[in-house]
């Protein structure tokens, strides 16, 4: 297997300290800084088929997706990825998103909004822009990778020209919590399971106040917080 470069994202990732970071944490039994965190238990799963559910938010953290990640174009810097996005995030006003609720997104689940945010797609588009230049373009290997998904003709487009498939028009703002669940009465079971647990965070708007900066050294490694950027212009 060839050695993976480290790559960059640009994500919302709740604040240190409110109720749906500590819920993350405990979901995938580490914040977002990488320290452990007691994880959550699920009645009627084992420890050990839960830790398989939820090996894609552990590697990628508790977060939803501005800016997919990406290797950092040998032009550019860190530094400068740091500081543009300090820019962005002082030019931006915290926004607030309607109410997440429990989804189920093709076969995972997810937390995503009751309904469209016209700010929130808004700001990932700002960020899909934005940090565009930061990005190295995707090897062959890759596009082939994305395009054995079936993608539509628009999602190729989204692809050729940003890098990802589920971008702009095809953005849907969303906080995974598991794996692809094939069997129907596992994903149900676990969707009863996780809208009780998540019951205090799904019934009132969230407001997002600052961009995180995510970094994954290479593939033996989870992505992890590098910096936060507080949002800096008033509402």
């Amino acid at each position: 297997m060839s050695e993976m470069p480290a790559r960059y994202a640009v994500y919302y990732a709740p604040e240190s300290g409110t109720e749906l970071a500590a819920f993350g944490a405990r979901w995938t039994g580490v914040d977002a800084d990488g320290k452990p965190a007691v994880p959550v238990e699920v009645p009627g799963l084992s420890p050990a088929r839960f830790a398989e559910l939820t090996v894609g938010p552990r590697r990628y953290g508790f977060h939803g997706t501005l800016k997919p990640p990406f290797v950092l174009n040998p032009a550019s810097s860190v530094e400068s990825l740091v500081a543009a996005a300090k820019l962005i995030a002082r030019s931006i006003a915290p926004i607030v998103i309607p109410p997440l609720e429990i989804a189920v997104i093709g076969k995972f689940i997810a937390l995503t909004p009751a309904t469209s945010s016209a700010e929130l797609e808004k700001l990932s588009a700002l960020c899909v822009r934005t940090f565009e230049a930061y990005r190295s373009p995707l090897s062959d290997e890759q596009i082939t990778a994305y395009r054995s998904n079936k993608l539509t003709v628009h999602q190729d487009s989204m692809l050729v020209n940003w890098g990802y498939p589920y971008v702009m028009e095809e953005f849907r703002f969303h906080i995974s919590l598991t794996e692809r669940i094939d069997d129907i009465a596992e994903r149900r079971a676990l969707m009863l399971a996780v809208t009780e647990l998540a019951k205090p965070l799904t019934n009132k708007p969230l407001t997002i106040r600052e961009l995180a900066l995510f970094h994954q050294a290479d593939r033996d490694h989870p992505m992890s917080v590098l910096q936060r950027f507080p949002f800096g212009r008033a509402k």
